[in-house]
């Protein structure tokens, strides 16, 4: 090889080299660019995984469940019934039978608890103002801004701290309806004022003594529509547990 040649074939590989060299930087920095891409959507997930496992124990569902609500709720489903709480999303939108029972008692048991929280909180508020203030009216301090969905859909008889009784509106959700059988006409006349308005409703009857017939003839004795019943608009419930006082009843509270 000539010597014109081998330092020709010097120079372009003295180039090549120099050419690699001088980019080099800008693939490490891309690639570094690329890794902490993949770092941080992997700590987002991990993130969400963590959020989703938190919120399926609060309801006592499984992660496979909580993926499936938040599949539902991406659905129609999320269009028709927006904010709608995962059992009930997986109870309306269950597969089988035992599915669908299933989400019903988790439902009936997460609001058995609520129903004891804001009673006890109710009368916690009752005696605080007795307190504080023995000789002045009430004023239901979470009624200062008026709400739709904290407000009882019937005129007239009580009032509790989550609903000032007597601003009604047929369009209140769900109600938890807290009475008695004995001893407790004003039970009688709001649970009729309520199905006279189509309310839906779940009763819990703190007197019934786990006796299913008492309940059962005391729906009747109201003439309660059977069909209602049937269809879930209308949950007849044992309350035993609430031990709610005979004086603050009825109790009805929106479940919002």
């Amino acid at each position: 090889m000539s010597g014109m040649k081998r330092k020709r074939l010097v120079a372009s590989a003295a180039a090549l080299v120099t050419g690699m060299t001088m980019f080099s930087p800008l693939w490490a920095q891309s690639s570094e660019v690329q890794r902490s891409s993949e770092r941080a959507s992997e700590i987002i997930e991990n993130q969400r995984d963590q959020t989703g496992r938190s919120e399926a124990e609060k309801w006592g569902l499984s992660d496979r469940e909580w993926q499936r609500y938040e599949r539902l709720m991406e659905s129609k489903r999320g269009i028709w019934s927006p904010g709608l709480d995962p059992l009930t999303a997986l109870g309306v939108e269950a597969r089988s039978d035992a599915e669908r029972r299933r989400y019903a008692e988790l439902l009936v048991q997460q609001e058995r608890a609520r129903v004891q929280r804001e009673l006890e909180f109710q009368r916690a508020y009752d005696a605080a103002w007795d307190r504080l203030y023995p000789d002045a009216n009430r004023v239901d301090p979470f009624t200062v801004e008026t709400s739709q969905t904290a407000e009882s859909v019937f005129q007239g008889g009580g009032q509790s701290v989550f609903g000032q009784a007597g601003q009604a509106s047929a369009t209140t959700s769900r109600l938890n309806v807290v009475v008695a059988i004995d001893d407790c006409n004003q039970c009688d006349s709001t649970v009729q004022r309520l199905m006279d308005r189509g309310a839906l409703m779940d009763i819990w009857v703190v007197d019934s003594d786990g006796d299913n017939r008492r309940i059962q003839d005391w729906a009747r004795s109201l003439e309660m529509p059977a069909d209602r019943v049937q269809r879930g608009e209308i949950t007849l419930n044992h309350g035993g547990q609430l031990s709610a006082p005979m004086e603050s009843l009825p109790q009805v509270i929106p479940r919002g």
